[in-house]
């Protein structure tokens, strides 16, 4: 279990962990194509490791690959630090109308990985969607004020923040997960 969480983390932040390093040793537009190739590779990794194609880290992959591509080939930063503004704004909007419907989307995406009550999926989805705006509004702050520089410092603090924020949901996995789920609320 926990080298299978292991491996889906490493997947999910692999290729933001490869871009910070690659930034450190090179500019923006450089470690942009790193981050598209890596991004590339844990697409491939978490298909291998699934046989199936997991819907949310495609949707991000992609996101990363057209906006990066768009930012190396256009040689401009911008395309990559507005997608993370308009990913975020987006999933926001989307779980949040899926709660006005009654609806937890991450129940989809995420089903295959915890085993939880549906209350516990509409906390999920509810929290996620708050952290989502936060991420965008701080994001479109920092793109309007910092250099793209800066921005790798804030993504790189961001990117620590959402892996935290990530690990604390195992709290609500193991208070709402269903009888036959670990006792950390995950699929065995």
């Amino acid at each position: 279990m926990p080298l299978r969480l292991f491996l889906n983390l490493s997947i999910e932040f692999g290729p933001i962990i490869v871009f910070l390093v690659a930034s450190s040793l090179t500019s923006f537009i450089p470690a942009t194509l790193i981050f598209v190739m890596a991004t590339f590779v844990a697409l491939v990794a978490g298909f291998l490791e699934r046989k199936k194609l997991a819907w949310f880290p495609f949707i991000v992959g992609m996101t990363i690959i057209v906006s990066g591509l768009l930012t190396f080939f256009l040689n401009n930063p911008f395309f990559l630090i507005i997608k993370d503004t308009l990913y975020n704004g987006i999933f926001a909007l989307v779980l949040l109308t899926g709660l006005l419907f009654k609806k937890p989307l991450l129940k989809p995406l995420f089903g295959n990985l915890f085993v939880m009550t549906e209350k516990g999926w509409s906390i999920l989805t509810l929290r996620w969607a708050v952290m989502f705006i936060i991420l965008a509004v701080s994001n479109e702050v920092v793109r309007m004020f910092l250099p793209p520089e800066e921005w790798i410092v804030y993504k790189g603090i961001a990117t620590l923040v959402t892996i935290l924020f990530s690990l604390y949901q195992f709290r609500l996995s193991k208070k709402e997960r269903l009888p036959e789920a670990s006792p950390w609320g995950m699929k065995k």
